[in-house]
Order: C-alpha cells, then structure tokens, then sequence
C-alpha cells in the first residue's frame, strides 16, 4: 500500500521533477480533467471529491516518506486544478483551451500567493494540510475564471 501511496501522491513521479514539480503536478491535472472528466455537472463533482479525498490519504501517507508537504508530493496540485476546473465546462459545451490556460495560470498564482485561509489551512494535520490550501487556491481560480468569462475576459 506505501508504493500505491507513493505512486498516486507523487503524480506517477511527476513530484520528481527537479524544478517546479507542483508546476507539473498542476499541468498534469489539468491535461487529466481535460481528457478524462465527463462534462456533467454531477460527475465533474463526485470525480473532484473523490480526488480531493484520496489526495488526503495519500499525502498523509506519503509525508511519512517526504516530510511535512514534501514538494514531491503534487497530488494536491492535481486536485487544486480539478477545482479550478470543475463545473467551467458545463454538459454540452466545448472545452476552450483557452478556460483551461486561465485557470491553469490562476490556480499557479493563488497557490503560490496563498491568499486568506489558504495559508493558514497548511497548518492542519496530516493530509488536510497539505491539500486544503490547493483546494483554497483551486476555488479562488474557479472564482476568477468565471468572473473573466462573465467580462469577456477569455
């Protein structure tokens, strides 16, 4: 079960790149819910729960190898971007490449700033920790793009 938890917390080893792994962790999400995510609003939801539940339990798990949100640990990125994601592209509607690039650039964005409670959620246990403040940051992007989209800004 700790190769299992290694495998999935790492990203299939994305969380080994040497520079910027959360970046690729990111990347890999979104090019995961852009190919793999149904376009129902219901199954984009229960999908990004799921990947949010697991992400705990493996980065709880894998801390044990990598240490307190050890940078190979990127599944939390993952899950980050399918919140950024999640319900921007509704049943029946394309998927604009352009939505994803934005909210690719915000989720980076808010997950590096880490705006209010993002920071704070890193200090809860285990891998609460670790993924609340990419689920935080995930929801500001999804906020953000929306607002774009609702401009014209996308």
């Amino acid at each position: 079960m700790r190769k299992a938890a290694e495998i999935i917390a790492t990203a299939f080893y994305i969380g080994y790149a040497p520079i910027v792994p959360a970046t690729f962790g990111a990347a890999f999400g979104a090019l995961l819910f852009w190919l793999a995510v149904p376009q129902s609003i219901a199954a984009q939801l229960l999908v990004t729960i799921a990947l949010i539940i697991l992400a705990v339990i493996v980065s709880g798990r894998a801390e044990e190898k990598y240490g307190r949100d050890g940078r190979q640990i990127v599944i939390d990125e993952v899950a980050g971007m399918f919140v950024s994601l999640c319900f921007l592209f509704p049943a029946g509607s394309l998927k604009n490449p352009w939505v994803l690039l934005a909210a690719f650039v915000a989720f980076r964005v808010f997950d590096v700033l880490k705006p209010f409670p993002a920071g704070r959620s890193q200090r809860l246990p285990g891998g609460w920790g670790v993924v609340a403040d990419d689920v935080v940051a995930g929801i500001y992007a999804n906020i953000l793009v929306r607002v774009l989209l609702m401009t014209g800004g996308t």
